[in-house]
């Protein structure tokens, strides 16, 4: 196997929820927003909301519970009433501003592989996913084409999920996220119940392959199909046939990351899954996401998620 090169003495390490510099929109991480790294639901007491237009790694679904507010998806100013809910899928561009001191919402954060363990998507492949498939994924597919806005019966069902929800996340136990994970399919399944005619008809036109770059797709998937070894831009370049040039802007445009900066994003979201679904030895999974040194792999596995790789598996192993 090819060793991975470490950066150069004195290189910068991507910082947290680093903006991208032509845009000033950041990208940010689970660790940047969440106090644990697969699932978290919070309140508008908690946190203050990211009020300017920015990306993140994880899916998200906000819940307006009363109040005035605004989504704004992709430059695209959407309905964000009272007794609503928006989905986002990753690196989608939005951000939703609500009344101060006169709002009341929820946030959902939860990671890429938290539903489902076998879900593996880059973000062009989850835009293409097929609702029959992945049947969680068609809110998300279908935000800002969709209101999901509710009457005050169904409201009070969605409302007594999310404080359900809390109460779960704030008190987990051994077979608590099982729960989780069934009390959130059931808020999707909920929404995606109430508005299937809607749903079923966008699917049928295919909305969401709008926009969609087969080049950006090749290069996404030669990236994933070679973790485990060094990849240089001018390689992924020449096998997607684009020039280094055009791949790097098209990769920022589409994601608000670097080459670089990409490529660990999917070695350390690899790493987590393995070693969350296998007992593959820390070395071994440091290899199979294509690093050489252990050391230097727990190094920027810690940088990246506030632990290491052995506190990381101990804790989904023992959430």
């Amino acid at each position: 196997m090819t060793s991975r090169r470490r950066p150069p003495a004195g290189a910068a390490e991507p910082r947290a929820g680093a903006p991208d510099e032509a845009s000033g929109i950041r990208t940010y991480r689970m660790v940047d927003r969440s106090d644990r790294l697969d699932f978290e639901i919070r309140d508008h007491t908690v946190r203050p909301p990211v009020v300017m237009p920015h990306r993140h790694e994880f899916f998200q679904i906000e819940a307006n519970v009363s109040g005035e507010a605004h989504h704004v998806l992709a430059g695209k100013r959407c309905r964000y009433p009272a007794r609503s809910l928006i989905f986002i899928l990753p690196y989608r561009v939005h951000y939703a501003a609500h009344e101060p001191g006169a709002s009341e919402y929820y946030v959902i954060n939860f990671a890429t592989n938290f539903l489902r363990h076998d879900f593996d998507l880059s973000p062009l492949d989850m835009e293409e996913a097929s609702i029959a498939e992945y049947p969680e994924l068609t809110p998300f597919l279908y935000e800002g084409h969709v209101d999901f806005v509710f009457g005050e019966r169904d409201f009070r069902h969605v409302l007594a999920l999310l404080q359900h929800l809390a109460v779960l996340h704030r008190d987990r136990k051994l077979g608590t996220i099982e729960r989780i994970r069934g009390a959130l399919l059931e808020l999707i399944g909920f929404t995606v119940e109430r508005y299937a005619d809607e749903l079923e008809a966008l699917s049928g036109r295919r909305v969401y392959m709008q926009g969609r770059t087969d080049a950006l797709r090749r290069v996404l998937k030669f990236i994933d199909e070679h973790l485990q070894r060094d990849i240089s831009l001018n390689e992924v370049a020449e096998a997607a046939f684009l020039s280094p040039n055009y791949l790097s802007q098209l990769l920022k445009k589409q994601t608000g990351m670097a080459f670089v900066e990409w490529l660990t994003a999917r070695r350390m979201e690899r790493a987590q899954h393995l070693l969350s679904h296998t007992g593959e030895r820390i070395f071994a999974v440091a290899n199979a996401v294509g690093f050489a040194d252990e050391a230097y792999f727990t190094r920027r596995f810690r940088q990246r998620f506030g632990q290491s790789p052995s506190g990381y598996r101990k804790a989904m192993r023992g959430s």
